[in-house]
């Protein structure tokens, strides 16, 4: 998870976006049904299956977290059926054995030079990491590193590594059973407001991401992104109004709007915002429409002192109506909710630890219904 920076100007769009969306009353806005609403998220995301896919990240640098065999036990009660890794580790991929719970697995970020350059490394990867597990355990994704975009020291080397994957995978003919992929944060746009307008940097554009994404297309791969409405509120606080990143309710009667300028396309939250600024910057380098997965999104429960929208309530809040969010809308984008646990070990600023919806000891921090309406 990386923090958002903006620029002046960024800051500066988002104060008229508050006097923009300050004007609009519920009677304005159409329905978010309609087609109208973030139609460009609407032509890349993901359209796989009626329901949306709803998953949760399993990350482990907390103090006494349950072991890795409980995990599987403990997600199903929880009616989650796909999680998201931060490793190879075999107990947890042997423990999702016949489970029916979808597993997305990372090759760590420093084995990613040498994947680029051996081949016979990535395949030893699979034969060790993968073959001993994949009939019994629904392995999905392989993300190769988390967040290197930006990474001189991996970024170079990104597209060679995914590829070898790739064939290493496709040598035991699993390639259409697994994806290649890597996760990015969204500090690889360089511009991101009004949404039509984003764009990669310069730095990356055409040397990592074209290839990159072309890679993503000619193998069926989805496009990870991770997406944290949380930070984007926070660092241009207070122009974003707190309701429009919380997924303000349909029932308000002062619900609030922002209308991209350039487009007309009309948003209600900040979470499609962000999702369609991904979408533009993918058109800006003259590529077609790829699928995208949100890899990791979520709202922290605590932080700071002077964070104060970091509280378990925002977190509820926030969470639930993402869920219910995803359930309306008639084109799907799976997502990752990040996290199932706190992760106390955490390093850097206090809000890193507070992500979870468990506790370190497995019990709820607040009431999150993640099955289907009946």
């Amino acid at each position: 998870m990386k923090m958002i920076h903006m620029t002046t100007m960024q800051y500066a769009f988002w104060i008229l976006l508050v006097f923009s969306i300050s004007m609009a009353s519920c009677s304005m806005i159409p329905s978010l049904g309609g087609p109208q609403i973030g139609i460009n998220y609407g032509q890349y995301s993901s359209n796989l299956e009626d329901s949306p896919v709803i998953g949760i990240n399993y990350g482990r640098y907390g103090s006494n977290l349950p072991q890795p065999e409980a995990i599987p036990s403990l997600v199903n009660s929880l009616s989650i059926k796909h999680v998201k890794t931060f490793d190879l580790d075999p107990r947890i991929t042997k423990s999702f054995a016949n489970t029916g719970i979808t597993l997305s697995l990372c090759i760590p970020n420093d084995k990613i030079p040498s994947l680029a350059t051996n081949l016979s490394e990535a395949e030893s990867i699979i034969r060790n990491f993968i073959l001993p597990y994949h009939k019994n355990t629904i392995i999905t994704t392989i993300s190769i590193g988390n967040e290197v975009s930006l990474l001189p020291q991996f970024s170079s080397h990104l597209v060679s590594a995914m590829v070898n994957v790739h064939k290493a995978i496709k040598r035991y003919r699993l390639h259409k059973k697994i994806k290649v992929s890597t996760t990015h944060s969204l500090a690889i746009l360089s511009r991101r407001f009004p949404p039509s307008t984003a764009i990669f940097h310069q730095s990356i554009g055409d040397s990592v991401l074209k290839p990159l994404i072309r890679f993503l297309q000619r193998t069926n791969s989805p496009l990870m992104v991770n997406v944290y409405p949380y930070l984007a509120y926070k660092q241009s606080f207070p122009s974003i109004p707190l309701d429009f990143a919380l997924f303000q309710p349909m029932n308000s009667p002062k619900r609030r709007r922002y209308i991209d300028p350039y487009t007309g396309v009309a948003y209600t939250n900040l979470f499609d915002i962000m999702l369609d600024s991904v979408d533009s910057a993918v058109k800006s380098l003259g590529l077609p429409k790829i699928p995208v997965v949100v890899s990791e999104i979520g709202w922290p429960s605590s932080g700071n002192p002077g964070e104060t929208a970091a509280n378990l309530e925002n977190a509820r809040v926030f969470n639930q109506r993402l869920v219910e969010h995803l359930r309306r809308r008639w084109n799907k984008v799976p997502v990752y909710i990040f996290a199932l646990f706190d992760e106390d070990q955490k390093t850097g600023a206090a809000v890193e630890k507070h992500w979870g919806f468990l506790y370190g000891n497995g019990s709820r921090k607040y009431d999150l219904n993640f099955s289907p309406p009946i």
